[in-house]
């Protein structure tokens, strides 16, 4: 199905550039966006619910791989 949305033009630039730097058209941009949006409003808490959702997190390319070791790493320092 086709519609038309009007965007504020600063939104829409915004939008474009968000959009090239995913590698995406404004319109996959657009619909992921509004799909994400459903997803999210869909499993937000009906009572009795976890309300858990799936959330995509950045991947950080390493230069050298496999060359990072946290064993002496104390993660307990991050809660506290």
């Amino acid at each position: 199905m086709q519609t038309t949305i009007d965007l504020p033009d600063s939104l829409y630039r915004e939008t474009q550039a968000l959009a090239a730097s995913r590698g995406a058209t404004v319109e996959q941009f657009i619909l992921e966006a509004v799909a994400r949006e459903i997803q999210g409003n869909l499993s937000s808490a009906p009572l009795g619910t976890s309300g858990d959702r799936e959330v995509e997190l950045p991947l950080v390319r390493s230069m050298r791989p496999g060359t990072l070791d946290l064993s002496q790493f104390d993660f307990d320092d991050l809660l506290g």
